[in-house]
């Protein structure tokens, strides 16, 4: 009996120890997989969010760069539709020759209007005044009013029409006042400007377009 019993104290101890090292193994095992889990959340977590002012604040070795952008209070700017000048006292057919913003309005009916670019008299060349179409002309012959002449007496006596020299272009509307007329270009890059001695000068495409849709003794009216 009094072997067995120191045996009995050295099983009770190995149990002992062997119990403590399953719990120190469990607790091990317990701290990896809280680890793992916290690690997992970190990487899943949402970069915090920055504030407007942050989020705007470039670096400072970069300059800023700024960008506009619409925002439905501020719609895209609409295409001008229609002249700033009221028409509606005009009849259908007029044609409204605006001088200082080298248009040339073609009034329609129902309230409609055709607008073309033109240029016109040069400074002290322009005019103003109401008179009617009295001819009109498709590849006109042209000679110089006498005005041009007298200021510029080297210019042709005539160039014949369908000359790439020729001023008048593709066609010309004659007026009933003085020497004017409405008529085409051979220098389209003056369109839009203030260039000529008082005539009315269109792209040669617009020019044929108003040719046809007006006739002799068509109102015209230009205004300054």
């Amino acid at each position: 009996m009094r072997r067995a019993l120191p045996t009995l104290f050295v099983l009770l101890f190995a149990l002992l120890a062997l119990d403590a090292m399953l719990l120190g193994a469990q607790s091990s095992v317990r701290a990896q997989h809280t680890e793992v889990a916290n690690a997992a959340e970190q990487r899943a977590a949402p970069e915090p969010e920055r504030s407007p002012e942050q989020a705007s604040q470039p670096a400072k070795e970069q300059a800023p760069q700024q960008r506009a952008e619409r925002t439905p209070e501020q719609p895209e700017p609409a295409a001008e539709t229609a002249p700033k000048l009221d028409l509606s006292s005009y009849a259908a057919g007029t044609i409204v020759v605006e001088t200082s913003e080298r248009k040339l309005h073609l009034v329609l009916a129902e309230g409609e209007v055709i607008t073309y670019p033109v240029g016109v008299g040069k400074a002290g060349k322009n005019w103003a005044g109401t008179g009617a179409i009295a001819g009109k002309f498709l590849h006109p012959a042209w000679s110089p009013p006498r005005r041009l002449k007298m200021e510029k007496p080297w210019t042709p006596d005539y160039i014949p029409g369908g000359s790439p020299k020729n001023p008048m272009g593709a066609a010309a509307m004659t007026l009933n006042i003085d020497q004017y007329a409405i008529h085409g270009t051979n220098d389209p890059g003056s369109i839009g400007g203030f260039v000529s001695f008082g005539c009315i000068r269109m792209h040669n495409r617009d020019i044929l377009d108003l040719f046809k849709r007006v006739k002799v003794g068509t109102r015209v009216v230009v205004l300054k």
